[in-house]
């Protein structure tokens, strides 16, 4: 889900420095491919190996980018980009583990 950031009453700031700096950190927010990328955040724990186990991510669109962030345990973890849809995650494991992820869709500028 993409948040769109409102742009503030700029002309309505007497203080030209003020405005100059609410300027330029509104043109950083909204330029900043980061910032507006879509992605959400995820904790999954493994009891055991898993395959191709679907996964709801709760998007509005399928997801291509994973940015792993932590994973503990045996288990492996594959992701399996190509089953991947408007609604699920597709996700296979060897063992138990618990792995943290950030799913989404990076914003090329």
């Amino acid at each position: 889900m993409t948040v769109l950031v409102r742009r503030p009453l700029i002309d309505q700031i007497e203080d030209a420095a003020t405005r100059e700096s609410l300027q330029w950190m509104y043109d950083f927010v909204t330029t900043e491919a980061t910032l507006i990328s879509n992605f959400r955040h995820f904790s999954l724990e493994f009891n055991k190996a898993e395959t191709a186990l679907k996964i709801p991510h709760g998007l509005n669109f399928a997801p291509i980018d994973i940015i792993q962030t932590y994973k503990t345990g045996a288990g492996a973890i594959t992701f399996v980009y190509e089953k991947f849809d408007t609604t699920n995650l597709v996700i296979t494991t060897t063992g138990a583990c618990v792995v943290r992820f950030f799913a989404g869709r990076y914003q090329v500028l």
